[in-house]
């Protein structure tokens, strides 16, 4: 079983190169099984189609954002404010470089994204928790007066959609500067908001 899971992640691995470098539309199972050093047929075994090698690689995308927002909540001194913009601030970076520097990728987790949408739901559920979280610690240090955390939580996902979904981001081409700024803004806007009066 162990050496079946390692083999899997080494396909991943592999195909997740080749999609980066050529695409995903102009890669064939052929040429993933030939990079993997194995047989089309033996790569058939561990996956059925380069669909569903594509579904892996965008999750480890997707946790890869979420490992970072997970960061932000684990760091030491910072007041919620500080907290939700440094959040927003780092999975727009991340974002951002993805969207920049691996454009195959991009379009692979656009792809993915848009057909199956189960996988777009349970990355917003994660955001969604970890932004309650932040609310939910200005709540307890009197930073923020909030009587429904989840509600709120779910309104400044939907106002902050532009700084974390891929097609947005790179939609006016934008420098990062300028979207990190802008996400300085909108977050200001927020906090406002949601601060005791």
């Amino acid at each position: 079983m162990i050496i079946a899971l390692e083999i899997k992640q080494k396909i991943i691995d592999v195909a997740d190169i080749r999609f980066r470098r050529y695409g995903f539309g102009k890669t064939t199972m052929a040429e993933i099984a030939k990079d993997c050093s194995m047989s089309a047929a033996n790569l058939y075994r561990y996956f059925e189609n380069k669909e569903q090698i594509g579904v892996e690689i965008t999750l480890k995308c997707l946790h890869q954002k979420e490992k970072m927002g997970a960061a932000v909540l684990q760091r030491e001194g910072l007041s919620a404010s500080v907290r939700l913009e440094t959040f927003f601030l780092e999975i727009l970076r991340y974002t951002y470089d993805v969207c920049s520097n691996a454009p195959h990728l991009f379009e692979l987790v656009a792809f993915i994204s848009e057909e199956h949408q189960q996988i777009v739901q349970q990355h917003q559920a994660s955001l969604h928790g970890f932004i309650s979280q932040i609310l939910t610690e200005g709540v307890r240090t009197e930073e923020f007066k909030i009587d429904d955390v989840a509600s709120k939580a779910e309104s400044i996902l939907i106002a902050t959609i532009r700084f974390y979904y891929p097609p947005l981001v790179v939609m006016n081409q934008l420098r990062l500067e300028d979207l990190e700024r802008s996400v300085k803004n909108v977050v200001c806007l927020l906090i406002r908001g949601l601060a005791k009066h």
